[in-house]
């Protein structure tokens, strides 16, 4: 076997745990009915609105949450969404679906707590990056922003999988982390042979998430990776790194300050936003406690 094949037959090896261990959690973690159901008609053309309200009404407390969701500032619409029918007119199936199952994710995910996991400060971190990430497709004007807030929900599902699994592992590669996500994500692959970013992705692509938005969260940490959604991967990475520095929205109990903050994965598309500014994060700190109470189970 030549030097070169090792390498490949290693990381080959590493990405069959992976899926075995997504194929483990996924019967702890399995999509509910609604999703699965929203997911068919997504990709029927002949599908209606009557059908769309059938299949969401089979989860009352769910539909409460959507429609509090779709008139929260959020998604800042006029007049009031009332009814599943008018959420779909409003919102559309495609971002309905993702709202739908980043809702029910948070709720079926949080039973793969861990004494490793503080789950409040899990879901603040997701939530406040979601918030970031919209405003910065929103002031880069980036095609229905709201789709960045749901991919910042679930961003980083994949750390709960190997928190759950590997609890003894885990805790020791979060506290050499520091506080540093990058480096956490450098630490998992060197431990691993693979990485939370990548869980979360195949997790959510077995949820039967748009391709979009598993490309998205698979390379947030390496958005010049992504084959379909480089801006979404890129926002999301400047996203995370921007929450992980703000205190409030921190994956850890660490603040991570960052000077010089390293814009390359905007700056490569040809975007340019001035983090200097604190506008942006004040913007977010007046929507995160409405967002984490809508969130929260």
């Amino acid at each position: 076997m030549s030097s070169s094949a090792a390498p490949v037959s290693a990381e080959l090896a590493a990405l069959r745990i992976a899926q075995a261990l997504v194929t483990d959690m996924a019967a702890i973690a399995s999509p509910p009915e609604v999703c699965l159901k929203l997911n068919l008609l997504l990709g029927d053309e002949r599908v209606t609105i009557e059908e769309i309200t059938t299949v969401m009404l089979r989860d009352p407390a769910l539909v409460a949450r959507v429609l509090r969701l779709a008139n929260s500032p959020l998604y800042g619409h006029a007049t009031r969404i009332d009814t599943v029918s008018r959420a779909v007119m409003v919102l559309g199936l495609a971002e309905l679906q993702k709202l739908v199952c980043a809702l029910s994710a948070v709720e079926t995910f949080s039973r793969l707590s861990s004494a490793v996991t503080n789950m409040n400060a899990f879901w603040r971190h997701g939530v406040y990056t979601g918030l970031l990430a919209q405003s910065i497709a929103r002031r880069l004007r980036v095609l229905r922003p709201e789709r960045l807030f749901v991919a910042g929900v679930m961003h980083d599902i994949g750390t709960l999988i190997v928190n759950h699994r590997y609890p003894e592992m885990a805790e020791e590669l979060i506290r050499h982390a520091r506080g540093d996500e990058d480096r956490l994500y450098a630490l998992e692959y060197a431990d691993l042979g693979f990485e939370h970013a990548l869980l979360g992705g195949m997790m959510l692509a077995h949820w039967q998430l748009p391709a979009s938005v598993v490309d998205a969260i698979t390379h947030h940490h390496a958005p010049e990776r992504a084959r379909e959604a480089q801006v979404e991967a890129a926002i999301l990475q400047v996203a995370e790194r921007l929450a992980n520095a703000s205190g409030t929205g921190s994956f850890s109990e660490l603040r991570n300050p960052l000077p010089g903050f390293d814009t390359n994965s905007l700056s490569r598309l040809g975007f340019t936003v001035n983090f200097e500014d604190d506008e942006l994060l004040d913007e977010v700190d007046q929507d995160f406690v409405a967002a984490i109470c809508l969130f929260l189970p």
